[in-house]
């Protein structure tokens, strides 16, 4: 029992040495802000308009819808006070209808913005990552980490990162050198 407790603290004291003295083979840290590389990838500003423009597109044909279907419950209401319950009745069954084409309309229109939104991102992030990797090539960093992503519970991921060489102005220029690749 005594050699093994002997063997553990020999032990403990050659860990606490390795860990104060670092080896010639331990590799730096680096950090990144993704959410700069994001903003200033070449991609961004283009796709983020033109999903601006379609979002605003769907929100123009969602409205003209609305206004024909205004239009044919007003003419519904008009065919009652007339009197004719049969034309009546035919507009009430266009209104149905249209508000189901509408409700359609709006759940497909979102989801395809959404989806194009998903591919467009990840297209965008999917570059950022292989700029990271191929910047990193040679094994320069152990590690290279997110400075502006945030824990689950919202603090920052790096809280404090001394050493830790900040590479996001070289992977901007980077991305923006192998855009459109």
């Amino acid at each position: 029992m005594r050699s093994v407790m002997t063997f553990l603290i020999v032990g403990l004291g050659f860990f606490a040495k390795a860990q104060e003295q670092p080896s010639a083979t331990t590799s730096a840290i680096a950090v990144v802000d993704l959410i700069k590389v994001f903003e200033a990838h070449p991609d961004t500003k283009a796709t983020t308009a033109q999903l601006t423009k379609d979002r605003e597109s769907a929100r123009d044909i969602f409205k003209e819808k609305s206004n024909s279907l205004k239009e044919v419950l007003q003419k519904h209401q008009e065919l009652i006070r007339a009197g004719n319950r049969e034309s009546a009745a035919d507009k009430l069954k266009e209104a149905n209808e249209l508000e189901k084409a509408i409700a359609t309309l709006r759940t497909t229109q979102q989801r395809d913005l959404e989806e194009k939104f998903r591919q467009t991102k990840t297209k965008i992030l999917t570059a950022i990552s292989k700029a990271v990797r191929d910047h990193n090539a040679d094994g320069t960093y152990a590690v290279i980490l997110d400075s502006s992503s945030k824990s689950s519970n919202g603090l920052p991921q790096v809280i404090h990162s001394p050493g830790a060489k900040d590479i996001t102005a070289e992977i901007i220029k980077k991305v923006a050198a192998t855009s459109g690749e």
